[in-house]
């Protein structure tokens, strides 16, 4: 009966037996020249033989550094043209890259340094100070290098002086790859997802899955390439699975990318324009934005012939608030479900579907089936239950976690996603809600037992604990309930100060602090958040 009810996605060519290195390099080395990164705040470009050229000659310079293939690279930079450099040269070597937040504070540095453990780290200007402070407190030594090509700071190696100087450098079409054995059991990137304990974990993702979710995208023509070379509007974080995973489709869509550092509301409506943008994947505060802001209708989008939005719910109203606004007929917008565990993607809605927030069928290589939380049985149509996966997308499991690994993934191999949904009678998935406490702030992952200790750490607060408050641009907004000690007069202004002054943007307390007598909690201490967002309406 459970076999019955099982969904899988549609047969698809078997996956090549390569490394991530590999099929980067193959794809630039047979390309044609053309543009592959417009840089949309100066308007300088990168070429494919660019791209090429950097990153064999940082593969090279590395290696003779001495890094070996068991070495992890990590990333801490904003977007930008050398940060895909970077990334390509760490994997022809066979290299694990660990890119994490740029915006992330000490501690949490020191959290995801200490579980990736890497030998290099490549940083910007604006991370570098931070890195630097927590790499010299680390107990093994860590080569940082800079990726800006602008105002190179004095004493850090720069990936431009890594790579110019007249000495003899190998033709880049002509090198190969370091080999990697066992791509389905080698670790390709460790990205960084938050989980209920609150500071991230390393999710590892092997070259088997990622090369399962290049294969799907170019399935689904994720990047549509009918309409001659596709123009990517791409400011996704490149840390994140989302926009790491679709740079790598540009790539092999032979797509333009124009790129921006983080979303800017007016140079992107004038990009979009300029550059005749065929493609945006985005998150659903900038379906917002172009749902509702004013500045949008002083441009011409008809370029535009598809959007795709993932990483947190889109409601169907702000989807066809889109639609309407565009007035492009041509154009389709397309809604995804996916996780960073499940090599971001499983579910992608096709170009002519009109059913309401369906998140379309399963992709290839991907089994989904939905249980009863409470009894573990597998639900048929329609019915909403836990949404579990199983096959190619499903992570190797947490860095240095067993324990998160094996509460994750059980032990036929299911991967657990905590989240509430159902498939119909057509195998459409539809998502609900979620059985896990994470706040989804634009799209980020948070952690309320992050903050809940960080705010228990104060000397005025009895208890606390933080909940999502729903917030039409946002998503979710975190908002703290806080039982002071006795006699304490600590105020909700001082509170969110002492909460934002220690932790990155995305968990402020926007939704700010609400005191009460106290925190409600089950009889094994675990607290109740849904009497706790019975509260919000009153408030």
């Amino acid at each position: 009966m459970e076999e019955e009810r099982i969904i899988r996605g549609p047969p698809g060519p078997k996956l090549r037996n390569m490394s991530v290195g590999q099929l980067i390099l193959e794809q630039l080395q047979t390309s044609p020249l053309r543009i592959v990164q417009i840089d949309a705040h100066t308007g300088k470009i990168l070429t494919s033989h660019d791209l090429l050229e950097k990153s064999v000659r940082l593969a090279v310079a590395l290696q003779e550094w001495g890094l070996n293939s068991d070495d992890v690279v990590a990333i801490s930079s904003e977007t930008q043209s050398n940060w895909f450099v970077a990334a390509c040269a760490a994997m022809y070597l066979g290299n694990c890259v660990a890119p994490f937040n740029p915006a992330y504070v000490e501690n949490e540095i020191r959290h995801v340094l200490m579980i990736s453990r890497p030998r290099i780290i490549f940083v910007s200007r604006r991370t570098s100070g931070s890195v630097r402070r927590v790499a010299l407190t680390l107990p093994w030594e860590i080569e940082i290098i800079q990726l800006d090509e602008e105002n190179p700071i004095e004493d850090i190696v720069t990936v431009r002086g890594m790579i110019s100087g007249g000495r003899q450098w190998p033709d880049p079409h002509r090198y190969q790859a370091v080999v990697v054995d066992e791509p389905s059991t080698r670790e390709a990137v460790i990205l960084c997802s938050s989980g209920t304990t609150g500071l991230p974990k390393g999710v590892m993702l092997s070259h088997k899955n990622i090369l399962a979710a290049s294969r799907c995208a170019h399935l689904l023509d994720f990047v549509p390439t009918g309409h001659g070379i596709p123009v990517v509007m791409f400011f996704l974080p490149l840390f994140h699975g989302y926009g790491l995973a679709t740079m790598l489709t540009v790539i092999q869509a032979n797509a333009t990318a124009v790129m921006m550092k983080s979303f800017e509301p007016k140079l992107f409506c004038e990009s979009v324009q300029k550059y005749r943008v065929t493609f945006i994947p985005l998150v659903p505060p900038i379906m917002g934005f172009l749902a509702k802001h004013p500045i949008v209708d002083n441009y011409d989008f008809s370029s535009v012939r598809e959007i795709v939005c993932g990483a947190a719910p889109l409601s169907r109203e702000v989807l066809e608030a889109v639609q309407k606004r565009m007035k492009n007929k041509e154009m389709t917008i397309r809604n995804g479900y996916g996780m960073t565990e499940l090599s971001v993607i499983t579910h992608i809605s096709d170009h002519f579907t009109k059913k309401a927030d369906t998140l379309g069928s399963a992709v290839t290589g991907i089994q989904l089936k939905v249980i009863d939380p409470e009894t573990g049985k597998c639900l048929g149509p329609n019915k909403t239950g836990e949404l579990c996966f199983k096959g190619d997308h499903v992570m190797m499991g947490y860095k240095g976690d067993p324990r998160a690994t094996a509460e994750t993934i059980d032990s036929t191999g299911w991967l657990h996603t905590g989240d509430l949904g159902y498939y119909d009678t057509d195998g459409e998935l539809f998502v609900v809600g979620r059985l896990k406490e994470l706040i989804k702030y634009k799209g980020f992952q948070i952690a309320p037992a992050e903050i809940e200790n960080l705010l228990m750490s104060h000397d005025q607060v009895e208890d606390a604990a933080v909940v999502g408050r729903n917030d039409d641009v946002a998503g979710e907004i975190p908002l703290a309930f806080v039982v002071r000690r006795k006699g304490a007069n600590v105020t909700a202004e001082e509170l969110c100060r002492f909460v934002n002054g220690q932790l990155s943007a995305q968990k402020h307390l926007r939704g700010g602090v609400r005191f009460i007598e106290a925190i409600p909690k089950n009889p094994g201490g675990k607290i109740l958040r849904r009497e706790l967002l019975k509260l919000l309406p009153k408030l």
